[in-house]
């Protein structure tokens, strides 16, 4: 029989697939950081962001409308209708990807212009494949979260980082070791990345040709596959239009930065690179905790969008504050983690560059906090999607964006600021974003999400994790080296935190029951 998990039994699959793919990451992350520097590390991120904006325009709608559709037409038993949005989906998807991957290889050198590193060029044509392998995959994954089974898309994501780290890492050393220069390697660490996409999809592809396993159901009625296209897209272009300007204001404050640094706060082109390089070390850490909550918003779209496909809207609605409160469970200690022992975590990951983590260490104590508000903007965005309001989230992302944008414009430019205006953008533009959202949420479901069940008692369990680790690692700090402070810091929070959460039912026994092996957990931890 088909596998099928609950929605908090696929996010438990998926984040334990992140856990995997963010060790491996780290892993990878750290001899990078040396091989690469600062200058390298520049032109990886450079090249990485106009990736990201192309990768968003094909992949970040059209695995959600797939994944939307197949729940809906699997809940219904029309296992052939399932089948044909696969075949749909893949004929949109190839042809898009296609198209942006020879666009960004072709203008990799007006691409680099615009982003103020014209050395960058050969970065951006290295990484420009990788997107057309990645629309492949997505529409596979998207396929299958449809369907509730969430082990083909966990699965991909760590045999996609291990060929990015393994893959990167060799590439960018050899390299370095025959004297190229900093945008060369980083080319071939990008080019890790696009042939570890490339074997992902591989795999995804032999997963199902081979799926001894495929949708079942009676109702044999289809729709045209022009009505299938028509519905995907209508789906998909909101939520790709609404990720897409982040991503978009992501390329564009990227190239603002740089040119602020230079023109404004007065960096040459080589140290203002060097300080962006350094800036992305601080993006690693905050795009770490982020990754655990996209398992939510991947299983929030097909539980939300079945459960209202069968008008069950008190379910759909059960469903989304269990999502957000155990965002916020997960997301508001690791941003107080990260920021009052910004300095120290990085120091004990990225000792070898002791350089670029001073530069880092304030714009991670700023960054860290935006990283509670993207996490519930991730789900948020997801939920609208799923009860079929994603132009909503087109309008937050705009206003999050402008605010960005304007923010940046104006701190990045004062010398004395410089950089870290950039986290501080960064964490106005979410929070913006966040209560948008929580607003026209309150608003389109009925009966609304309690929003103090989802906040209130995980905010004030961090405020005292945080005060606790803060104290702990400064005493520490006085005995012993700062590695081991930081490190019996972490742990002493931890153990707080999850005492605090226990003892406040932070969370309740019918999310756990909702999770693999729930009951045992429950009556571990004595929740009732």
């Amino acid at each position: 029989m088909r596998r099928k998990q609950s929605f908090l039994q696929g996010a438990a699959v998926l984040a334990a697939a992140v856990a995997i793919v963010k060790v491996i990451g780290f892993i990878g992350k750290i001899p990078l950081v040396n091989i690469l520097g600062g200058h390298g590390l520049g032109h990886y991120n450079i090249a990485y962001n106009i990736y990201n904006v192309m990768l968003t325009i094909s992949t970040a709608g059209l695995p959600v409308a797939v994944s939307k559709m197949v729940a809906e037409a699997n809940a219904l038993g029309r296992a052939r209708e399932v089948r044909k949005i696969l075949r749909v989906a893949m004929s949109i998807f190839l042809l898009i990807g296609a198209v942006l991957t020879i666009g960004v290889f072709v203008f990799a050198e007006e691409a680099a212009g615009l982003m103020a590193s014209k050395d960058s060029a050969i970065t951006i044509r290295a990484i420009a494949p990788a997107i057309f392998f990645m629309t492949i995959m997505s529409s596979l994954r998207g396929y299958y979260q449809g369907l509730s089974n969430m082990y083909p898309t966990g699965i991909s994501q760590i045999i996609e980082a291990l060929g990015k780290v393994i893959l990167g890492i060799y590439f960018s050393m050899y390299l370095a070791s025959r004297g190229y220069s900093p945008d060369v390697v980083a080319a071939g660490s990008v080019l890790g990345m696009t042939v570890g996409t490339v074997i992902a999809m591989l795999f995804l592809i032999l997963r199902k040709t081979f799926d001894r396993n495929p949708p079942t159901g009676t109702v044999n009625e289809t729709r045209v596959s022009r009505e299938i296209a028509k519905n995907i897209l209508a789906i998909a272009i909101p939520i790709t239009i609404s990720s897409g300007t982040l991503a978009f204001t992501s390329f564009v404050d990227s190239a603002l930065v740089m040119r602020r640094l230079q023109f404004a706060a007065g960096f040459t082109e080589e140290d203002a690179r060097w300080l962006y390089g350094a800036f992305g070390i601080a993006q690693t850490m905050f795009n770490f905790p982020s990754a655990f909550i996209v398992p939510f918003a991947v299983s929030v779209v097909p539980a939300v969008a079945a459960a209202m496909s069968r008008g069950d809207r008190r379910s759909a609605s059960r469903t989304i504050e269990t999502a957000i409160r155990v965002t916020s469970v997960l997301a508001l200690p690791a941003a107080a983690g990260l920021s009052v022992l910004s300095w120290p975590i990085m120091n004990l990951l990225f000792q070898h560059s002791p350089d670029e983590v001073r530069a880092a260490a304030t714009p991670l104590t700023i960054l860290a906090i935006a990283v509670s508000f993207y996490c519930v903007v991730l789900v948020s965005n997801a939920v609208l999607q799923s009860i079929g309001k994603a132009r909503l989230p087109v309008y937050t992302m705009f206003i999050g964006s402008v605010v960005k944008i304007v923010t940046n414009w104006f701190l990045v430019g004062i010398p004395e600021i410089n950089i870290n205006g950039a986290p501080i953008g960064t964490c106005l533009c979410h929070f913006t974003i966040m209560v948008l959202n929580l607003i026209l949420i309150s608003r389109e479901i009925k009966p609304a999400p309690n929003i103090g069940r989802m906040f209130g008692r995980p905010l004030a369990a961090t405020i005292i994790m945080a005060a606790a680790a803060w104290a702990v690692n400064g005493l520490l700090a006085i005995y012993v080296s700062s590695k081991i402070a930081v490190l019996g810091a972490i742990a002493v929070a931890m153990v707080i935190y999850l005492i605090l959460v226990v003892l406040m039912r932070a969370v309740t026994r019918d999310d756990l029951l909702m999770l693999p092996r729930g009951e045992k957990i429950a009556n571990l931890l004595r929740i009732r």
